[in-house]
């Protein structure tokens, strides 16, 4: 799956938080089954928090809860037979 193999990819060069990334991967999911699309939704929210908070105390706590999210996201493409990073 598109979605799952741009997570793979972002994860693995660490290019999460640069611009159209997430976007990318959400944009990829539009034709993926539910629970991978949801977890991109939760990605691209988790993102926009991200930036919404750079330059504030919580900027840190935001950048990480985007990582738990494409964590998160990587474990359902896991668990839907699409292999992520590795």
């Amino acid at each position: 799956m598109i979605a799952c193999a741009r997570l793979a990819e972002s994860i693995e060069d660490g290019s999460l938080m640069t611009p159209g990334v997430v976007d990318g991967v959400l944009a990829a999911s539009e034709t993926a089954d539910a629970p991978v699309a949801d977890s991109a939704d939760r990605l691209k929210r988790a993102y926009d928090a991200a930036l919404a908070a750079a330059g504030n105390a919580d900027e840190p706590d935001a950048v990480a809860a985007v990582s738990a999210a494409a964590s998160e996201m990587s474990d359902v493409c896991g668990d839907s037979g699409l292999g992520t990073a590795g």
